[in-house]
């Protein structure tokens, strides 16, 4: 399954310019809204790296056939712009 086929959501951490992970969006079971903090693991259990939600960004695809944009579930991305948070 190819990410960019199938919609995925990216965090970008905003301090470091750069984007920090990628998940397909069909692995999710729900959305980190401003202000909630995500927990990534590194290297397993244990050892994770905290960030909180900034901001979130929906970009949808547009379908030429029924003309109108798709949702974000059956393709585009999400990014979830992060910043490093303390825990």
């Amino acid at each position: 399954m190819a990410l960019e086929n199938n919609g995925f959501i990216e965090l970008y951490d905003l301090t470091k310019k750069a984007v920090v992970s990628k998940l397909p969006l069909a692995h999710l079971k729900f959305l980190p809204r401003a202000g909630e903090r995500v927990l990534i693991s590194r290297t397993g259990p244990g050892d994770w790296e905290s960030y909180k939600v900034v901001d979130v960004e929906y970009f949808l695809n547009y379908d030429p056939i029924k003309g109108v944009p798709e949702t974000p579930s059956e393709a585009g991305k999400i990014t979830l712009y992060v910043q490093p948070s303390a825990r």
